[in-house]
């Protein structure tokens, strides 16, 4: 019997587009961000988990480094799930927030990453949405 050529299907849980679902990891494994489906058009939607200092850092800067290169119209990083986070991942975050599209911190915060915003005055830099069911968020 003869195999028809079926066209692909997509499923309702593929990416939208090429790097969604993509995870950017540290060689340790201590931290990692994933690219998730964007909850809306021209936002890009990342999830940061783990520990994050100056050995760990690079796949926060990686991540947010391609955000960038897309031009989104608005980033937004989920910070909840971060266990720590020092001066160098703090100064991602100021980095993001300065480059040019719209960069709003995704929580709950955590309290280690509160103290370390509010030690540094860096708290009022940043727009936070409290959680992924806010009218903000979308």
């Amino acid at each position: 019997m003869a195999r028809k050529n079926r066209p692909p299907t997509r499923s309702a849980e593929a990416p939208r587009d090429r790097r969604e679902g993509r995870t950017y990891r540290t060689p340790s494994g201590t931290a990692w961000v994933v690219r998730e489906p964007s909850p809306a058009p021209g936002t890009v939607l990342l999830s940061a988990t783990g520990e994050f200092d100056v050995d760990t850092v690079g796949c926060l800067r990686a991540a947010l480094a391609e955000a960038r290169h897309d031009g989104p119209h608005r980033t937004v990083l989920d910070i909840s799930q971060v266990g720590f986070g020092d001066s160098s991942f703090l100064h991602e975050l100021v980095t993001a927030r300065f480059a040019g599209d719209r960069f709003v911190l995704l929580g709950p915060v955590p309290r280690q990453l509160r103290q370390l915003f509010t030690m540094t005055g860096t708290l009022q830099l940043f727009t936070f949405v409290s959680d992924r069911h806010s009218p903000d968020f979308a």
